[in-house]
């Protein structure tokens, strides 16, 4: 059973290997997780070589993966396979005897689930955390510029009352004081409300 289930196993590991490699642009991540699939088939050839059995050529290549529109999609592919890697390796081990080649399904194994699977992982995390601040901040410059709008329409009504004579002074300081609260209440008070205080303290004056 020696050379049949090196040959699975080699079969999947050049399949992740070419995986991680088609989608290496994405991050450095998959780079990594490249090099160490191919540390995995190196373990794998070396056995076969010792039982004289013809190396096969790696049957993938980039073409022979989905596109994705997202790195998420590539991060859940890319757990789902080294599950099921995990899996593999269990089902090889159960069926194995020769104790060097099983030390070898061993730490290939452990390699996808102490290794590969947290990696992932974690990439993942962090890639969602950068969503939900890109999310959170669009939401701020949102409601800054509603902010905005509504304090643009309310300048607007403080000229009319001042054209007609309408506005007190305590109205001038309470959206002057808003002004200063707003993210672009400084555009505002640095030019609209600059003159309409001026045009307010001049009209007094006369």
């Amino acid at each position: 059973m020696r050379a049949e289930n090196l040959l699975l196993a080699l079969n999947d590991e050049y399949k992740a290997c070419s995986f991680y490699a088609s989608v290496s642009s994405y991050g450095q991540v998959f780079v990594h997780l490249q090099n160490a699939e191919q540390t995995h088939i190196n373990a794998l050839s070396w056995h076969l070589q010792n039982l004289g059995v013809v190396i096969p050529q790696n049957p993938y290549n980039a073409e022979s993966f989905a596109s994705f529109s997202s790195i998420e999609e590539i991060l859940q592919t890319a757990l789902i396979n080294e599950n099921k890697n995990v899996e593999l390796y269990n089902t090889l081990i159960a069926n194995e005897k020769d104790s060097e080649v099983l030390d070898t399904f061993y730490r290939l194994q452990a390699a996808s689930f102490n290794n590969h699977i947290p990696a992932l992982i974690h990439t993942f995390e962090q890639v969602q955390g950068v969503a939900r601040d890109s999310t959170q901040n669009l939401q701020s410059t949102l409601k800054a510029l509603s902010e905005g709008k509504a304090l643009l329409n309310e300048a607007g009504e403080m000229v009319n009352k001042m054209q007609n004579g309408a506005l007190s002074q305590m109205e001038l300081e309470s959206f002057l004081h808003k002004l200063n609260y707003s993210l672009i209440g400084g555009v505002i008070v640095g030019a609209l409300g600059a003159s309409l205080l001026n045009e307010f303290l001049n009209q007094n004056k006369e």
